[in-house]
């Protein structure tokens, strides 16, 4: 169903509809303040205890132990060797100091070495070699 009679604007007075009581604003913060609850007054400090005080420093001293002594396990040699490396080492030890031993009981002289990578060297030069002959007659055929 239409209404008979429609609102025009101009019919709308100017008016705002809403209000605020008297001294609302005024009178606000002791509004708001008398509703809370009264508060305690405290003017002793919290008393920490000595425990309180000094577990930051007794956890990373912990930690620094704990540290310690997982490098000093892992990095530990153990003291019973295998049954196997046990000759090895017995006879390798009176032959070498047991530090020299870490990586081999081998020693060449500077010249092997340099005649050792000289042969390597050539080797590899003589199969790239034929690999470049065998790769270039495959391409122009």
């Amino acid at each position: 169903m239409i209404p008979k009679k429609m609102n025009k604007l101009d019919d709308i007075k100017k008016k705002n509809p809403f209000t605020v009581p008297e001294n609302y604003f005024a009178d606000f913060n002791a509004n708001i303040m008398a509703r809370l609850p009264e508060k305690e007054a405290r003017n002793t400090p919290k008393k920490i205890s000595m425990w309180g005080k000094s577990h930051p420093w007794i956890y990373a001293a912990a930690m620094i132990a704990g540290i310690v002594l997982i490098i000093t396990v892992a990095t530990k040699k153990p003291a019973v060797e295998p049954q196997h490396l046990a000759t090895a080492s017995s006879q390798s030890a009176k032959a070498v100091n047991s530090s020299d031993t870490y990586w081999s009981n081998v020693s060449i002289s500077e010249d092997e070495f340099y005649q050792y990578l000289e042969d390597q060297l050539t080797d590899d030069g003589y199969y790239n070699y034929l690999y470049d002959e065998l790769y270039h007659q495959t391409q122009n055929m």
